[in-house]
């Protein structure tokens, strides 16, 4: 017998919440990426729009928050 089939039911259940609470330990971190994402994304496409003049600036500050989406979806998974 494998050791899921020795388990009860009641205590595969706790094994499951356990997993799942651990996992909330990650929310508030990933809600901060989010936000700062959002604002950065949305500075960066002000400020093209806004000044015909510095658009690889604008660019990187879009990159930047790109970079925070991935690391957010890193966090997400993997963690």
């Amino acid at each position: 017998m494998s050791k899921t089939e020795e388990l009860t039911l009641e205590e595969q259940v706790e094994q499951i919440r356990r997993k799942r609470k651990k996992r909330g330990s990650n929310d508030g971190v990933r809600r901060m990426l989010n936000i700062a994402f959002l604002l950065l994304a949305f500075v960066g496409i002000v400020w093209y729009y806004a000044d015909g003049q510095h658009h690889l600036a604008a660019l990187s500050v879009i990159a930047l928050g790109m970079v925070l989406k991935i690391v957010e979806f890193f966090v997400r998974f993997m963690g």
